[in-house]
């Protein structure tokens, strides 16, 4: 398949989370990557975020993206009509049919689902596969682009198993650039609040976070007398945001700590409920 060529570019990893939870780095079934992890947008300013598949790897014939955002300093800006939101890597691969396609917008979030309607037909990339627009508000600002739970990729009715999903910075305001001419990541490393938070017994845990260059990292609990209850260790090959999703063995009832530790010795922490 051909590339294209895109303004912004979300990167999402695809891996298998339960070697994540054991704490050995991921094995990918395909890689959804971008060049950039972080959008620069005057006040005010329109974007637009193009989802890529960015190596051939796992074939997959359809997808849901879930998108999050804060509703307080983006503003959802759809296409019209919203079939050019749909990425040339699902158009071109059936030229006898369109891809099946619906657009769910809400307040904070979005889902764009595209189903290849050739039989027997499945791409692996490189290339665009759907693309989302957005407003950012009129004040100088931080933000992120999260994945949701319902990201998710299936290939002739399968679902493409392991999503480690990956958020892309926005900053609103001029850019601050590095010495290299890229835009300067905020101040880190950061954690974002705990999701779910409260939780019950045996939910996955979504963490956000960034961090300011590739080195590993992990996730500890500490329980209400400072005892280490879980962790999760991984490696990362890249700076900037990430999103994870973390399955944690069941906990009891009660207040706890989670913590993001790196490598260089900096420390995050937040608080964290699991209800009964």
């Amino acid at each position: 398949m051909p590339r294209f060529r895109s303004r912004t570019l979300l990167a999402v990893c695809l891996a298998a989370l339960g070697t994540a939870a054991a704490g050995l780095e991921p094995a990918h079934a395909f890689t959804v990557a971008g060049a950039s992890d972080t959008v620069v947008v005057a006040p005010g300013g329109t974007f637009t975020v193009d989802f890529v598949v960015k190596d051939p790897d796992a074939p997959f014939n359809a997808f849901d993206l879930d998108v999050h955002f804060d509703p307080a300093k983006l503003t959802s800006y759809p296409m019209s009509p919203t079939t050019l939101q749909r990425g040339a890597l699902m158009v071109d691969a059936c030229t006898l049919n369109a891809p099946f396609h619906i657009f769910t917008p809400g307040p904070d979030s979005l889902v764009g689902t595209l189903v290849i309607l050739c039989s027997g037909v499945s791409v692996t990339g490189p290339g665009t596969i759907y693309r989302l627009r957005f407003t950012a508000a009129a004040t100088n600002a931080w933000t992120q682009l999260t994945l949701g739970p319902g990201t998710s990729f299936y290939n002739g009715g399968p679902r493409v198993n392991g999503v480690v999903k990956r958020a892309v910075v926005v900053k609103i305001g001029s850019p601050v650039l590095d010495a290299g001419g890229q835009p300067r990541l905020p101040s880190m490393p950061a954690l974002d609040p705990i999701a779910p938070n409260p939780a019950r017994a045996g939910h996955a845990l979504a963490l956000s976070f960034s961090l300011p260059r590739a080195e590993s990292s992990e996730v500890v609990v500490m329980d209400a007398q400072g005892r280490r209850v879980a962790g999760a260790p991984w490696a990362l090959r890249e700076a900037g945001a990430q999103r994870l999703e973390v399955a944690l063995p069941p906990l009891a009832p009660g207040r706890y700590t989670i913590t993001l530790r790196t490598e260089s010795g900096v420390t995050r922490s937040r608080p964290w409920v699991v209800l009964r």
